[in-house]
């Protein structure tokens, strides 16, 4: 599957400057693999002291061997015709083997189709509906290739993932978009091409199903800026608008003094008349008495 990468993330940063040169042996000190740091510095320059496949190397070390390296007896001894890079692909046929049949080895291969960042949970679904097609239709290569991640639940999914990033073989998460999963380039194309090779069924439906994955999901890197919320603007008063607003509330206040006068006054006349009342009613009663 081709196309340019939206981003490149990896391990180590592989470009160094003539006043940054790269220490091999120190690195892998640093990354605690447990030896001299002469017997070190030989491991690797054996492993072409390239700072990627150092960091795989250790992590390799580190999880299976405790960061002993004896663990280097495990390495596989490539044979072919490519010396460029034949470190890194030793390092990444070793991880093949020890993960093989896992579910962790067929995310990997998955995620090595994209050159682009992968959102979780839309490849989650492709897949699993192209699973369950070819279940009722037939049971190929791609069901067998596909049967670990179906056997998957959700916190053992995440798990996987965590597990590959810290093996190095996922970029780390990427910031504002942990969802997103993207494997190292150099990393990528080496599985891509073993799947390719190694199963051919299921390298061209892996690469149909993200390409519709892609095509059905759009996949933002970067925040939309936020809305600027324009301010009301001030209103300005021109001098004679001032001049008849003051004049309304002088004379509102006006009218409202005058209501409160009326009030008090029909008050007051309607105290007179309960009095007057009184009075005609006590003479009355007197009258009748006497």
């Amino acid at each position: 599957m081709s196309g340019n990468p939206i981003l490149t993330v990896g391990t180590v940063n592989q470009k160094t400057t003539e006043a940054e040169v790269f220490v091999g042996g120190q690195f892998l000190l640093t990354q605690g693999i447990k030896a001299e740091l002469a017997k070190l510095e030989q491991v690797a320059q054996n492993f072409e002291n390239d700072p990627l496949t150092l960091s795989l190397l250790s992590a390799y070390l580190k999880r299976w061997y405790a960061g002993r390296l004896n663990g280097l007896d495990s390495i596989p001894v490539l044979l072919d015709q490519r010396p460029h890079g034949r470190a890194l692909r030793r390092v990444l046929a070793a991880f093949q083997l020890k993960l093989a049949g896992a579910s962790d080895m067929t995310l990997l291969y998955l995620l090595s189709l994209s050159d682009q960042a992968v959102p979780q949970l839309p490849m989650k679904l492709v897949f699993r509906s192209t699973f369950v097609e070819r279940w009722l239709s037939r049971r190929d290569d791609y069901i067998r290739f596909l049967a670990p991640l179906g056997r998957l639940n959700e916190d053992h999914w995440h798990w996987v993932i965590e597990n590959l990033r810290r093996l190095h073989l996922l970029a780390p998460p990427i910031p504002s978009h942990h969802d997103l999963l993207l494997v190292p380039e150099p990393i990528r194309g080496y599985l891509r091409e073993e799947l390719r090779l190694k199963n051919p069924v299921a390298y061209k439906q892996g690469c149909l199903d993200m390409e519709k994955l892609f095509r059905e999901t759009v996949v933002q890197l970067y925040a939309p800026e936020p809305e600027i919320e324009e301010k009301p603007k001030p209103i300005l008063w021109e001098m004679s608008e001032l001049d008849t607003a003051q004049q309304q509330v002088l004379a509102l206040r006006c009218s409202l003094a005058s209501l409160r006068q009326h009030s008090h006054d029909l008050h007051q006349h309607l105290l007179s008349m309960r009095t007057a009342n009184l009075v005609l009613s006590t003479q009355e009663n007197n009258l009748q008495s006497a």
